[in-house]
């Protein structure tokens, strides 16, 4: 099996009006599209943005007659403490075959947002590692956590300073992914545009130290033409710490693929 992008943005998503179609010129084998659910969200004046399951459904159903790919369901769930029960109510109802863990905001802000340029950086990052951990401890039944530095993108951090403030936090953050079985996502975004390629050449090891083997890359596009972004120099970098297999999640089980190179 070929590696398939496991973290991707449709018209689905409040940030995204990319359609279906286009990621599907790729002639990807599997195709999942992960379409944001985020209660309560600072970016869109504090409503909720939810996936529209019918459309989804609806559209896999115009698709699958025009296209060779098997369709899968995804989301990306981003939790806030406080959020668990009423997210898992919504999962009982609407059944996804792939389910990423995101941490974008703490109620009052995103952490892409602004007004974390005029914060400490050490609080920031504080009390992001300290929701990542809540959240990992109290909700269950997603599969991958995704652009683990995401709180850190605004923020000039070095490997150093994560090695220094927060590695026995990220230690345990790291062992109850691998208690949960889910997998560690490499992110395009994280790793290219917000140039975070050092703290993924940080956090790799330590992960594999602890016994982690799962990872995934994620474009986290929006666009189609981002689709599979930075796959290769992602993969090579897997490759340098001793990684020579992706994991894909199908059909209720993890997958061991080839690097995508």
């Amino acid at each position: 099996m070929q590696y398939y992008d496991q973290h991707l943005h449709t018209f689905l998503s409040f940030d995204s009006e990319e359609q279906f179609e286009n990621y599907l010129t790729y002639q990807p084998g599997i195709f999942v599209a992960t379409d944001h659910l985020d209660l309560k969200n600072p970016c869109s004046q504090y409503q909720d943005d939810i996936p529209d399951y019918e459309k989804l459904v609806q559209k896999h159903h115009e698709l699958a007659d025009k296209y060779p790919t098997r369709l899968l369901k995804g989301i990306e769930l981003g939790v806030v403490p406080g959020q668990e029960r009423q997210i898992q109510d919504y999962l009982a109802s609407h059944s996804y075959d792939l389910k990423l863990l995101s941490i974008h905001q703490n109620g009052q802000f995103d952490y892409m947002d602004d007004v974390v340029l005029s914060k400490d950086k050490f609080e920031v990052a504080s009390e992001y590692f300290n929701q990542m951990e809540h959240v990992l401890k109290s909700f269950t039944g997603a599969q991958i956590l995704t652009h683990f530095e995401y709180g850190l993108r605004r923020l000039a951090f070095t490997p150093e300073e994560l090695g220094e403030h927060y590695e026995k936090q990220l230690t345990r953050i790291l062992q109850l992914i691998i208690e949960k079985e889910m997998a560690l996502e490499l992110n395009a975004k994280s790793y290219g545009k917000y140039q975070n390629k050092a703290l993924y050449d940080y956090i790799i090891p330590l992960y594999r130290s602890l016994g982690g083997q799962l990872f995934t890359l994620g474009s986290d596009a929006h666009v189609a033409s981002d689709y599979r972004l930075l796959f290769a120099d992602m993969s090579n970098l897997l490759e340098k710490h001793g990684v020579n297999h992706l994991a894909v999640y199908l059909d209720g089980n993890w997958q061991l693929t080839p690097l995508a190179k």
